[in-house]
């Protein structure tokens, strides 16, 4: 069996500094460690306890994205990443990258969000330190709100041994934090993390934070799963991977990373990636 090189749900080696600084204050959220023709409808989701929903903003939990309606199912064919060339792998990921923005872009149009801005995007090979902190061999992409840009690290092990599945899972990752940076959720993340008084209520917003970009990676996957592809075999080894080896702090539960995965990719539908009234057990 083939052995993910990135931690696809737990992005592990994605993250989102949702501060535009890796360096910040405990109030301040941390580095975050860092995919059918017919969408099927969202299985229902048990009642968040009150606890669980209280002070969430309808921002978060009633975002308009999530009434865009299903992702159609469209064409993405951005070939192979090549063994060896760095080039390859980053023109693989800046088409997969386009992709994903086009997908966003008629969802904020049905949506009514306005129109989409497309992120900003930085791909090397040598150099690790960004304008939000640092990046490293496991965390090798994050997204910096304040400029909008996503920083992407190709370790030798990635360009030796490229799996394109892996690498167009962590930018669609990454892409979704952008879409919730400007759909308005991450601004709302951000308040509600600075007000948090207790490490594990900050835990658990970030899980929830994560765990939905997790869940529309999950969407775009599922949307393009023809044409990138996606095989069914190798599917499966990363959900089962996420379950098994993908639990942080940051992220949450293995299981529930994979959970939310599935989820977007089986409904093509933002509104399955609510994990803002999901209950805590849902997103530990």
């Amino acid at each position: 069996m083939r052995k993910p090189l990135i931690a696809l749900a737990s992005g592990a080696l994605s993250v989102l500094v949702v501060t535009g600084s890796a360096a910040q204050a405990t109030s301040s959220p941390p580095p975050l460690a860092a995919a059918p023709s017919t969408a099927a409808a969202p299985a229902p989701m048990a009642a968040a306890p009150a606890a669980a929903k209280r002070g969430f903003p309808t921002v978060l939990t009633k975002n308009r994205l999530y009434r865009s309606g299903a992702v159609d199912s469209f064409a993405c064919s951005p070939g192979e990443p090549r063994a060896g060339s760095a080039n390859s792998l980053k023109t693989y990921l800046l088409k997969v990258a386009r992709c994903v923005n086009q997908m966003y872009a008629r969802q904020f149009r049905a949506a009514g969000l306005g129109a989409y801005r497309v992120p900003k995007i930085i791909i090397r090979a040598a150099g690790t330190k960004t304008p939000c902190g640092k990046l490293s061999n496991t965390y090798t992409a994050h997204y910096c709100p304040s400029s909008q840009t996503i920083y992407q690290f190709l370790p030798k092990a990635t360009i030796r041994n490229p799996w394109g599945l892996t690498l167009a899972k962590t930018m669609a990752h990454e892409i979704g934090h952008h879409a919730q940076q400007r759909a308005g959720i991450v601004p709302a993340f951000n308040r509600l993390y600075a007000q948090a008084r207790t490490k594990t209520a900050r835990n658990y917003l970030s899980h929830r934070v994560e765990q939905q970009a997790e869940c529309m990676a999950g969407v775009f996957l599922g949307a393009t799963q023809e044409s990138l592809p996606v095989i069914f075999e190798e599917w499966g080894q990363v959900v089962d991977w996420a379950a098994k080896h993908a639990s942080d702090t940051v992220h949450g539960k293995g299981r529930n990373q994979a959970f939310w995965l599935e989820r977007g990719f089986d409904s093509q539908s933002f509104l399955s990636c609510n994990t803002w009234t999901a209950p805590n057990a849902r997103v530990a």
